[in-house]
């Protein structure tokens, strides 16, 4: 079984205003379309059944066209689809379970064999701790690397899509926060992104001649 390759018109919102159907069709053609495989691989990978993977699968390319205009480009491609495709799947599911929908017998994941999406082929494509440095450019990298590791590791996991939430539960894990507090999460989050527009322009070059050996 593979990922079945949708044709673009099945994509389009006639309610909205043409232009605007026209514009997200294009972009969506442009940064989901090449990636149809992928996000089925990850469709099989997070459903909670696989009697739900199609129309998981689905779900997830009708909600891509309807958040299409919400991608930066700048940021890393795969990282945005995995994020979003994981969590409006768990988001699909936790409403299934909410209406005690019942599942299907055939429960097991195992019948799509070597379809599925592994963790390391995920984590080559998703931004994390671990391979951001990957990522970033040289100029960026440095300023990180002058911030407070608490600073850093929250505004990281945020822009690797983690929730305020999960952040919290993330850093609390780790010792790094002493209790589920997620203003102290936001402070975090406040002063990272206060320190990297002091010391970068918004195309990621640092600011000549701006020095600050104490980060914060």
């Amino acid at each position: 079984m593979g990922a079945q390759i949708c044709q673009e018109e099945d994509y389009i919102d006639f309610e909205t205003d043409p232009e605007v159907a026209a514009r997200r069709n294009k972009l969506f053609n442009q940064y989901v379309a090449p990636f149809y495989n992928m996000i089925y691989k990850l469709c099989i990978k997070y459903s909670f059944s696989s009697c739900n993977v199609e129309e998981n699968y689905n779900e997830v390319l009708i909600n891509f066209f309807r958040r299409i205009e919400t991608y930066d480009p700048k940021r890393p491609i795969r990282t945005w689809l995995h994020i979003c495709t994981k969590r409006h799947i768990f988001a699909l599911e936790r409403k299934r379970q909410s209406h005690d929908i019942p599942s299907c017998d055939d429960d097991d994941i195992e019948v799509f064999g070597d379809e599925i999406l592994y963790d390391d082929e995920v984590k080559g494509n998703v931004m994390g701790i671990d391979n951001y440095r990957e990522l970033y450019n040289d100029e960026i990298l440095s300023v990180l690397d002058e911030m407070k590791p608490i600073h850093r590791d929250a505004f990281l996991l945020q822009e690797a899509g983690y929730s305020l939430k999960e952040i919290v539960e993330i850093e609390h894990r780790k010792g790094t926060l002493k209790s589920k507090n997620i203003e102290t999460v936001k402070s975090r989050l406040f002063l990272a992104r206060q320190y990297l527009k002091k010391h970068l322009t918004r195309d990621g070059k640092r600011v000549s001649d701006q020095t600050d050996d104490e980060g914060i």
